[in-house]
């Protein structure tokens, strides 16, 4: 959907929802005041869209080319994620039974146990962590994982699947999200947009209605 017709569709739910937000309390009580409002909080409901609705609604983007560092005789790795990493979709190395459709962050105690060759993650349940590197002299964000055996061969460590899906920083031309996902997410910025001016109650009315379309 464009950005156009996706502000539209906004704006008829905020009418429809409490038309005060259209009223006096924006400055210059017009519909473009509104939708300036509402393309400056699209990156919020983004980020709660991707916490919220199912994965299979949002556009996927590979990082499977992104740079990578191996210790093979230790069965572990990395792969740095990129830039616009928001949340991972999926992830499966070559020789693993199943993909990683989450990653934990990173903790001490995580860490000690995977470093444990006897506790940590098997081929047959494989685990992933984020974790924060020094990168070319810029703090980056990477996807560790700990699950294959241990070789002296790295070039078994081969990315199968790295997809995930990328953060939004400002309201595109259109709105990269799965034809499901353009209603719920429209009456996420909606109630975004009430929540911004302290309408709670409307704005708990219009999440109460994405949940019936999940």
């Amino acid at each position: 959907m464009t950005k156009t017709s996706f502000i539209e569709k906004v704006l008829d739910i905020l009418n429809e929802s409490d038309a005060s937000i259209l009223g006096a309390e924006l400055v210059g009580s017009d519909n473009t005041n509104v939708s300036s409002y509402i393309e400056k909080l699209f990156p919020a409901a983004w980020r709660r869209a991707v916490k919220l609705f199912p994965r299979s609604w949002f556009i996927t983007k590979s990082f499977s080319d992104q740079p990578k560092e191996v210790d093979a005789p230790d069965g572990t790795g990395y792969v740095l994620l990129p830039t616009d990493f928001l949340s991972l979709s999926s992830f499966k190395m070559k020789g693993w039974k199943q993909n990683c459709l989450t990653a934990f962050e990173e903790t001490p105690a995580i860490n000690k146990k995977q470093s444990n060759e006897y506790l940590r993650g098997t081929v047959q349940r494989p685990v992933c962590v984020f974790r924060y590197i020094s990168y070319q002299n810029t703090l980056r964000q990477a996807l560790y994982y700990y699950s294959l055996p241990r070789t002296a061969d790295a070039t078994t460590h081969i990315v199968e699947t790295a997809l995930y899906i990328p953060n939004v920083t400002e309201m595109g031309a259109n709105i990269e999200i799965n034809y499901q996902g353009i209603e719920p997410l429209a009456y996420l910025c909606a109630a975004t947009v009430l929540s911004s001016f302290e309408k709670d109650s409307a704005a708990k009315v219009l999440e109460s209605k994405i949940l019936e379309m999940m």
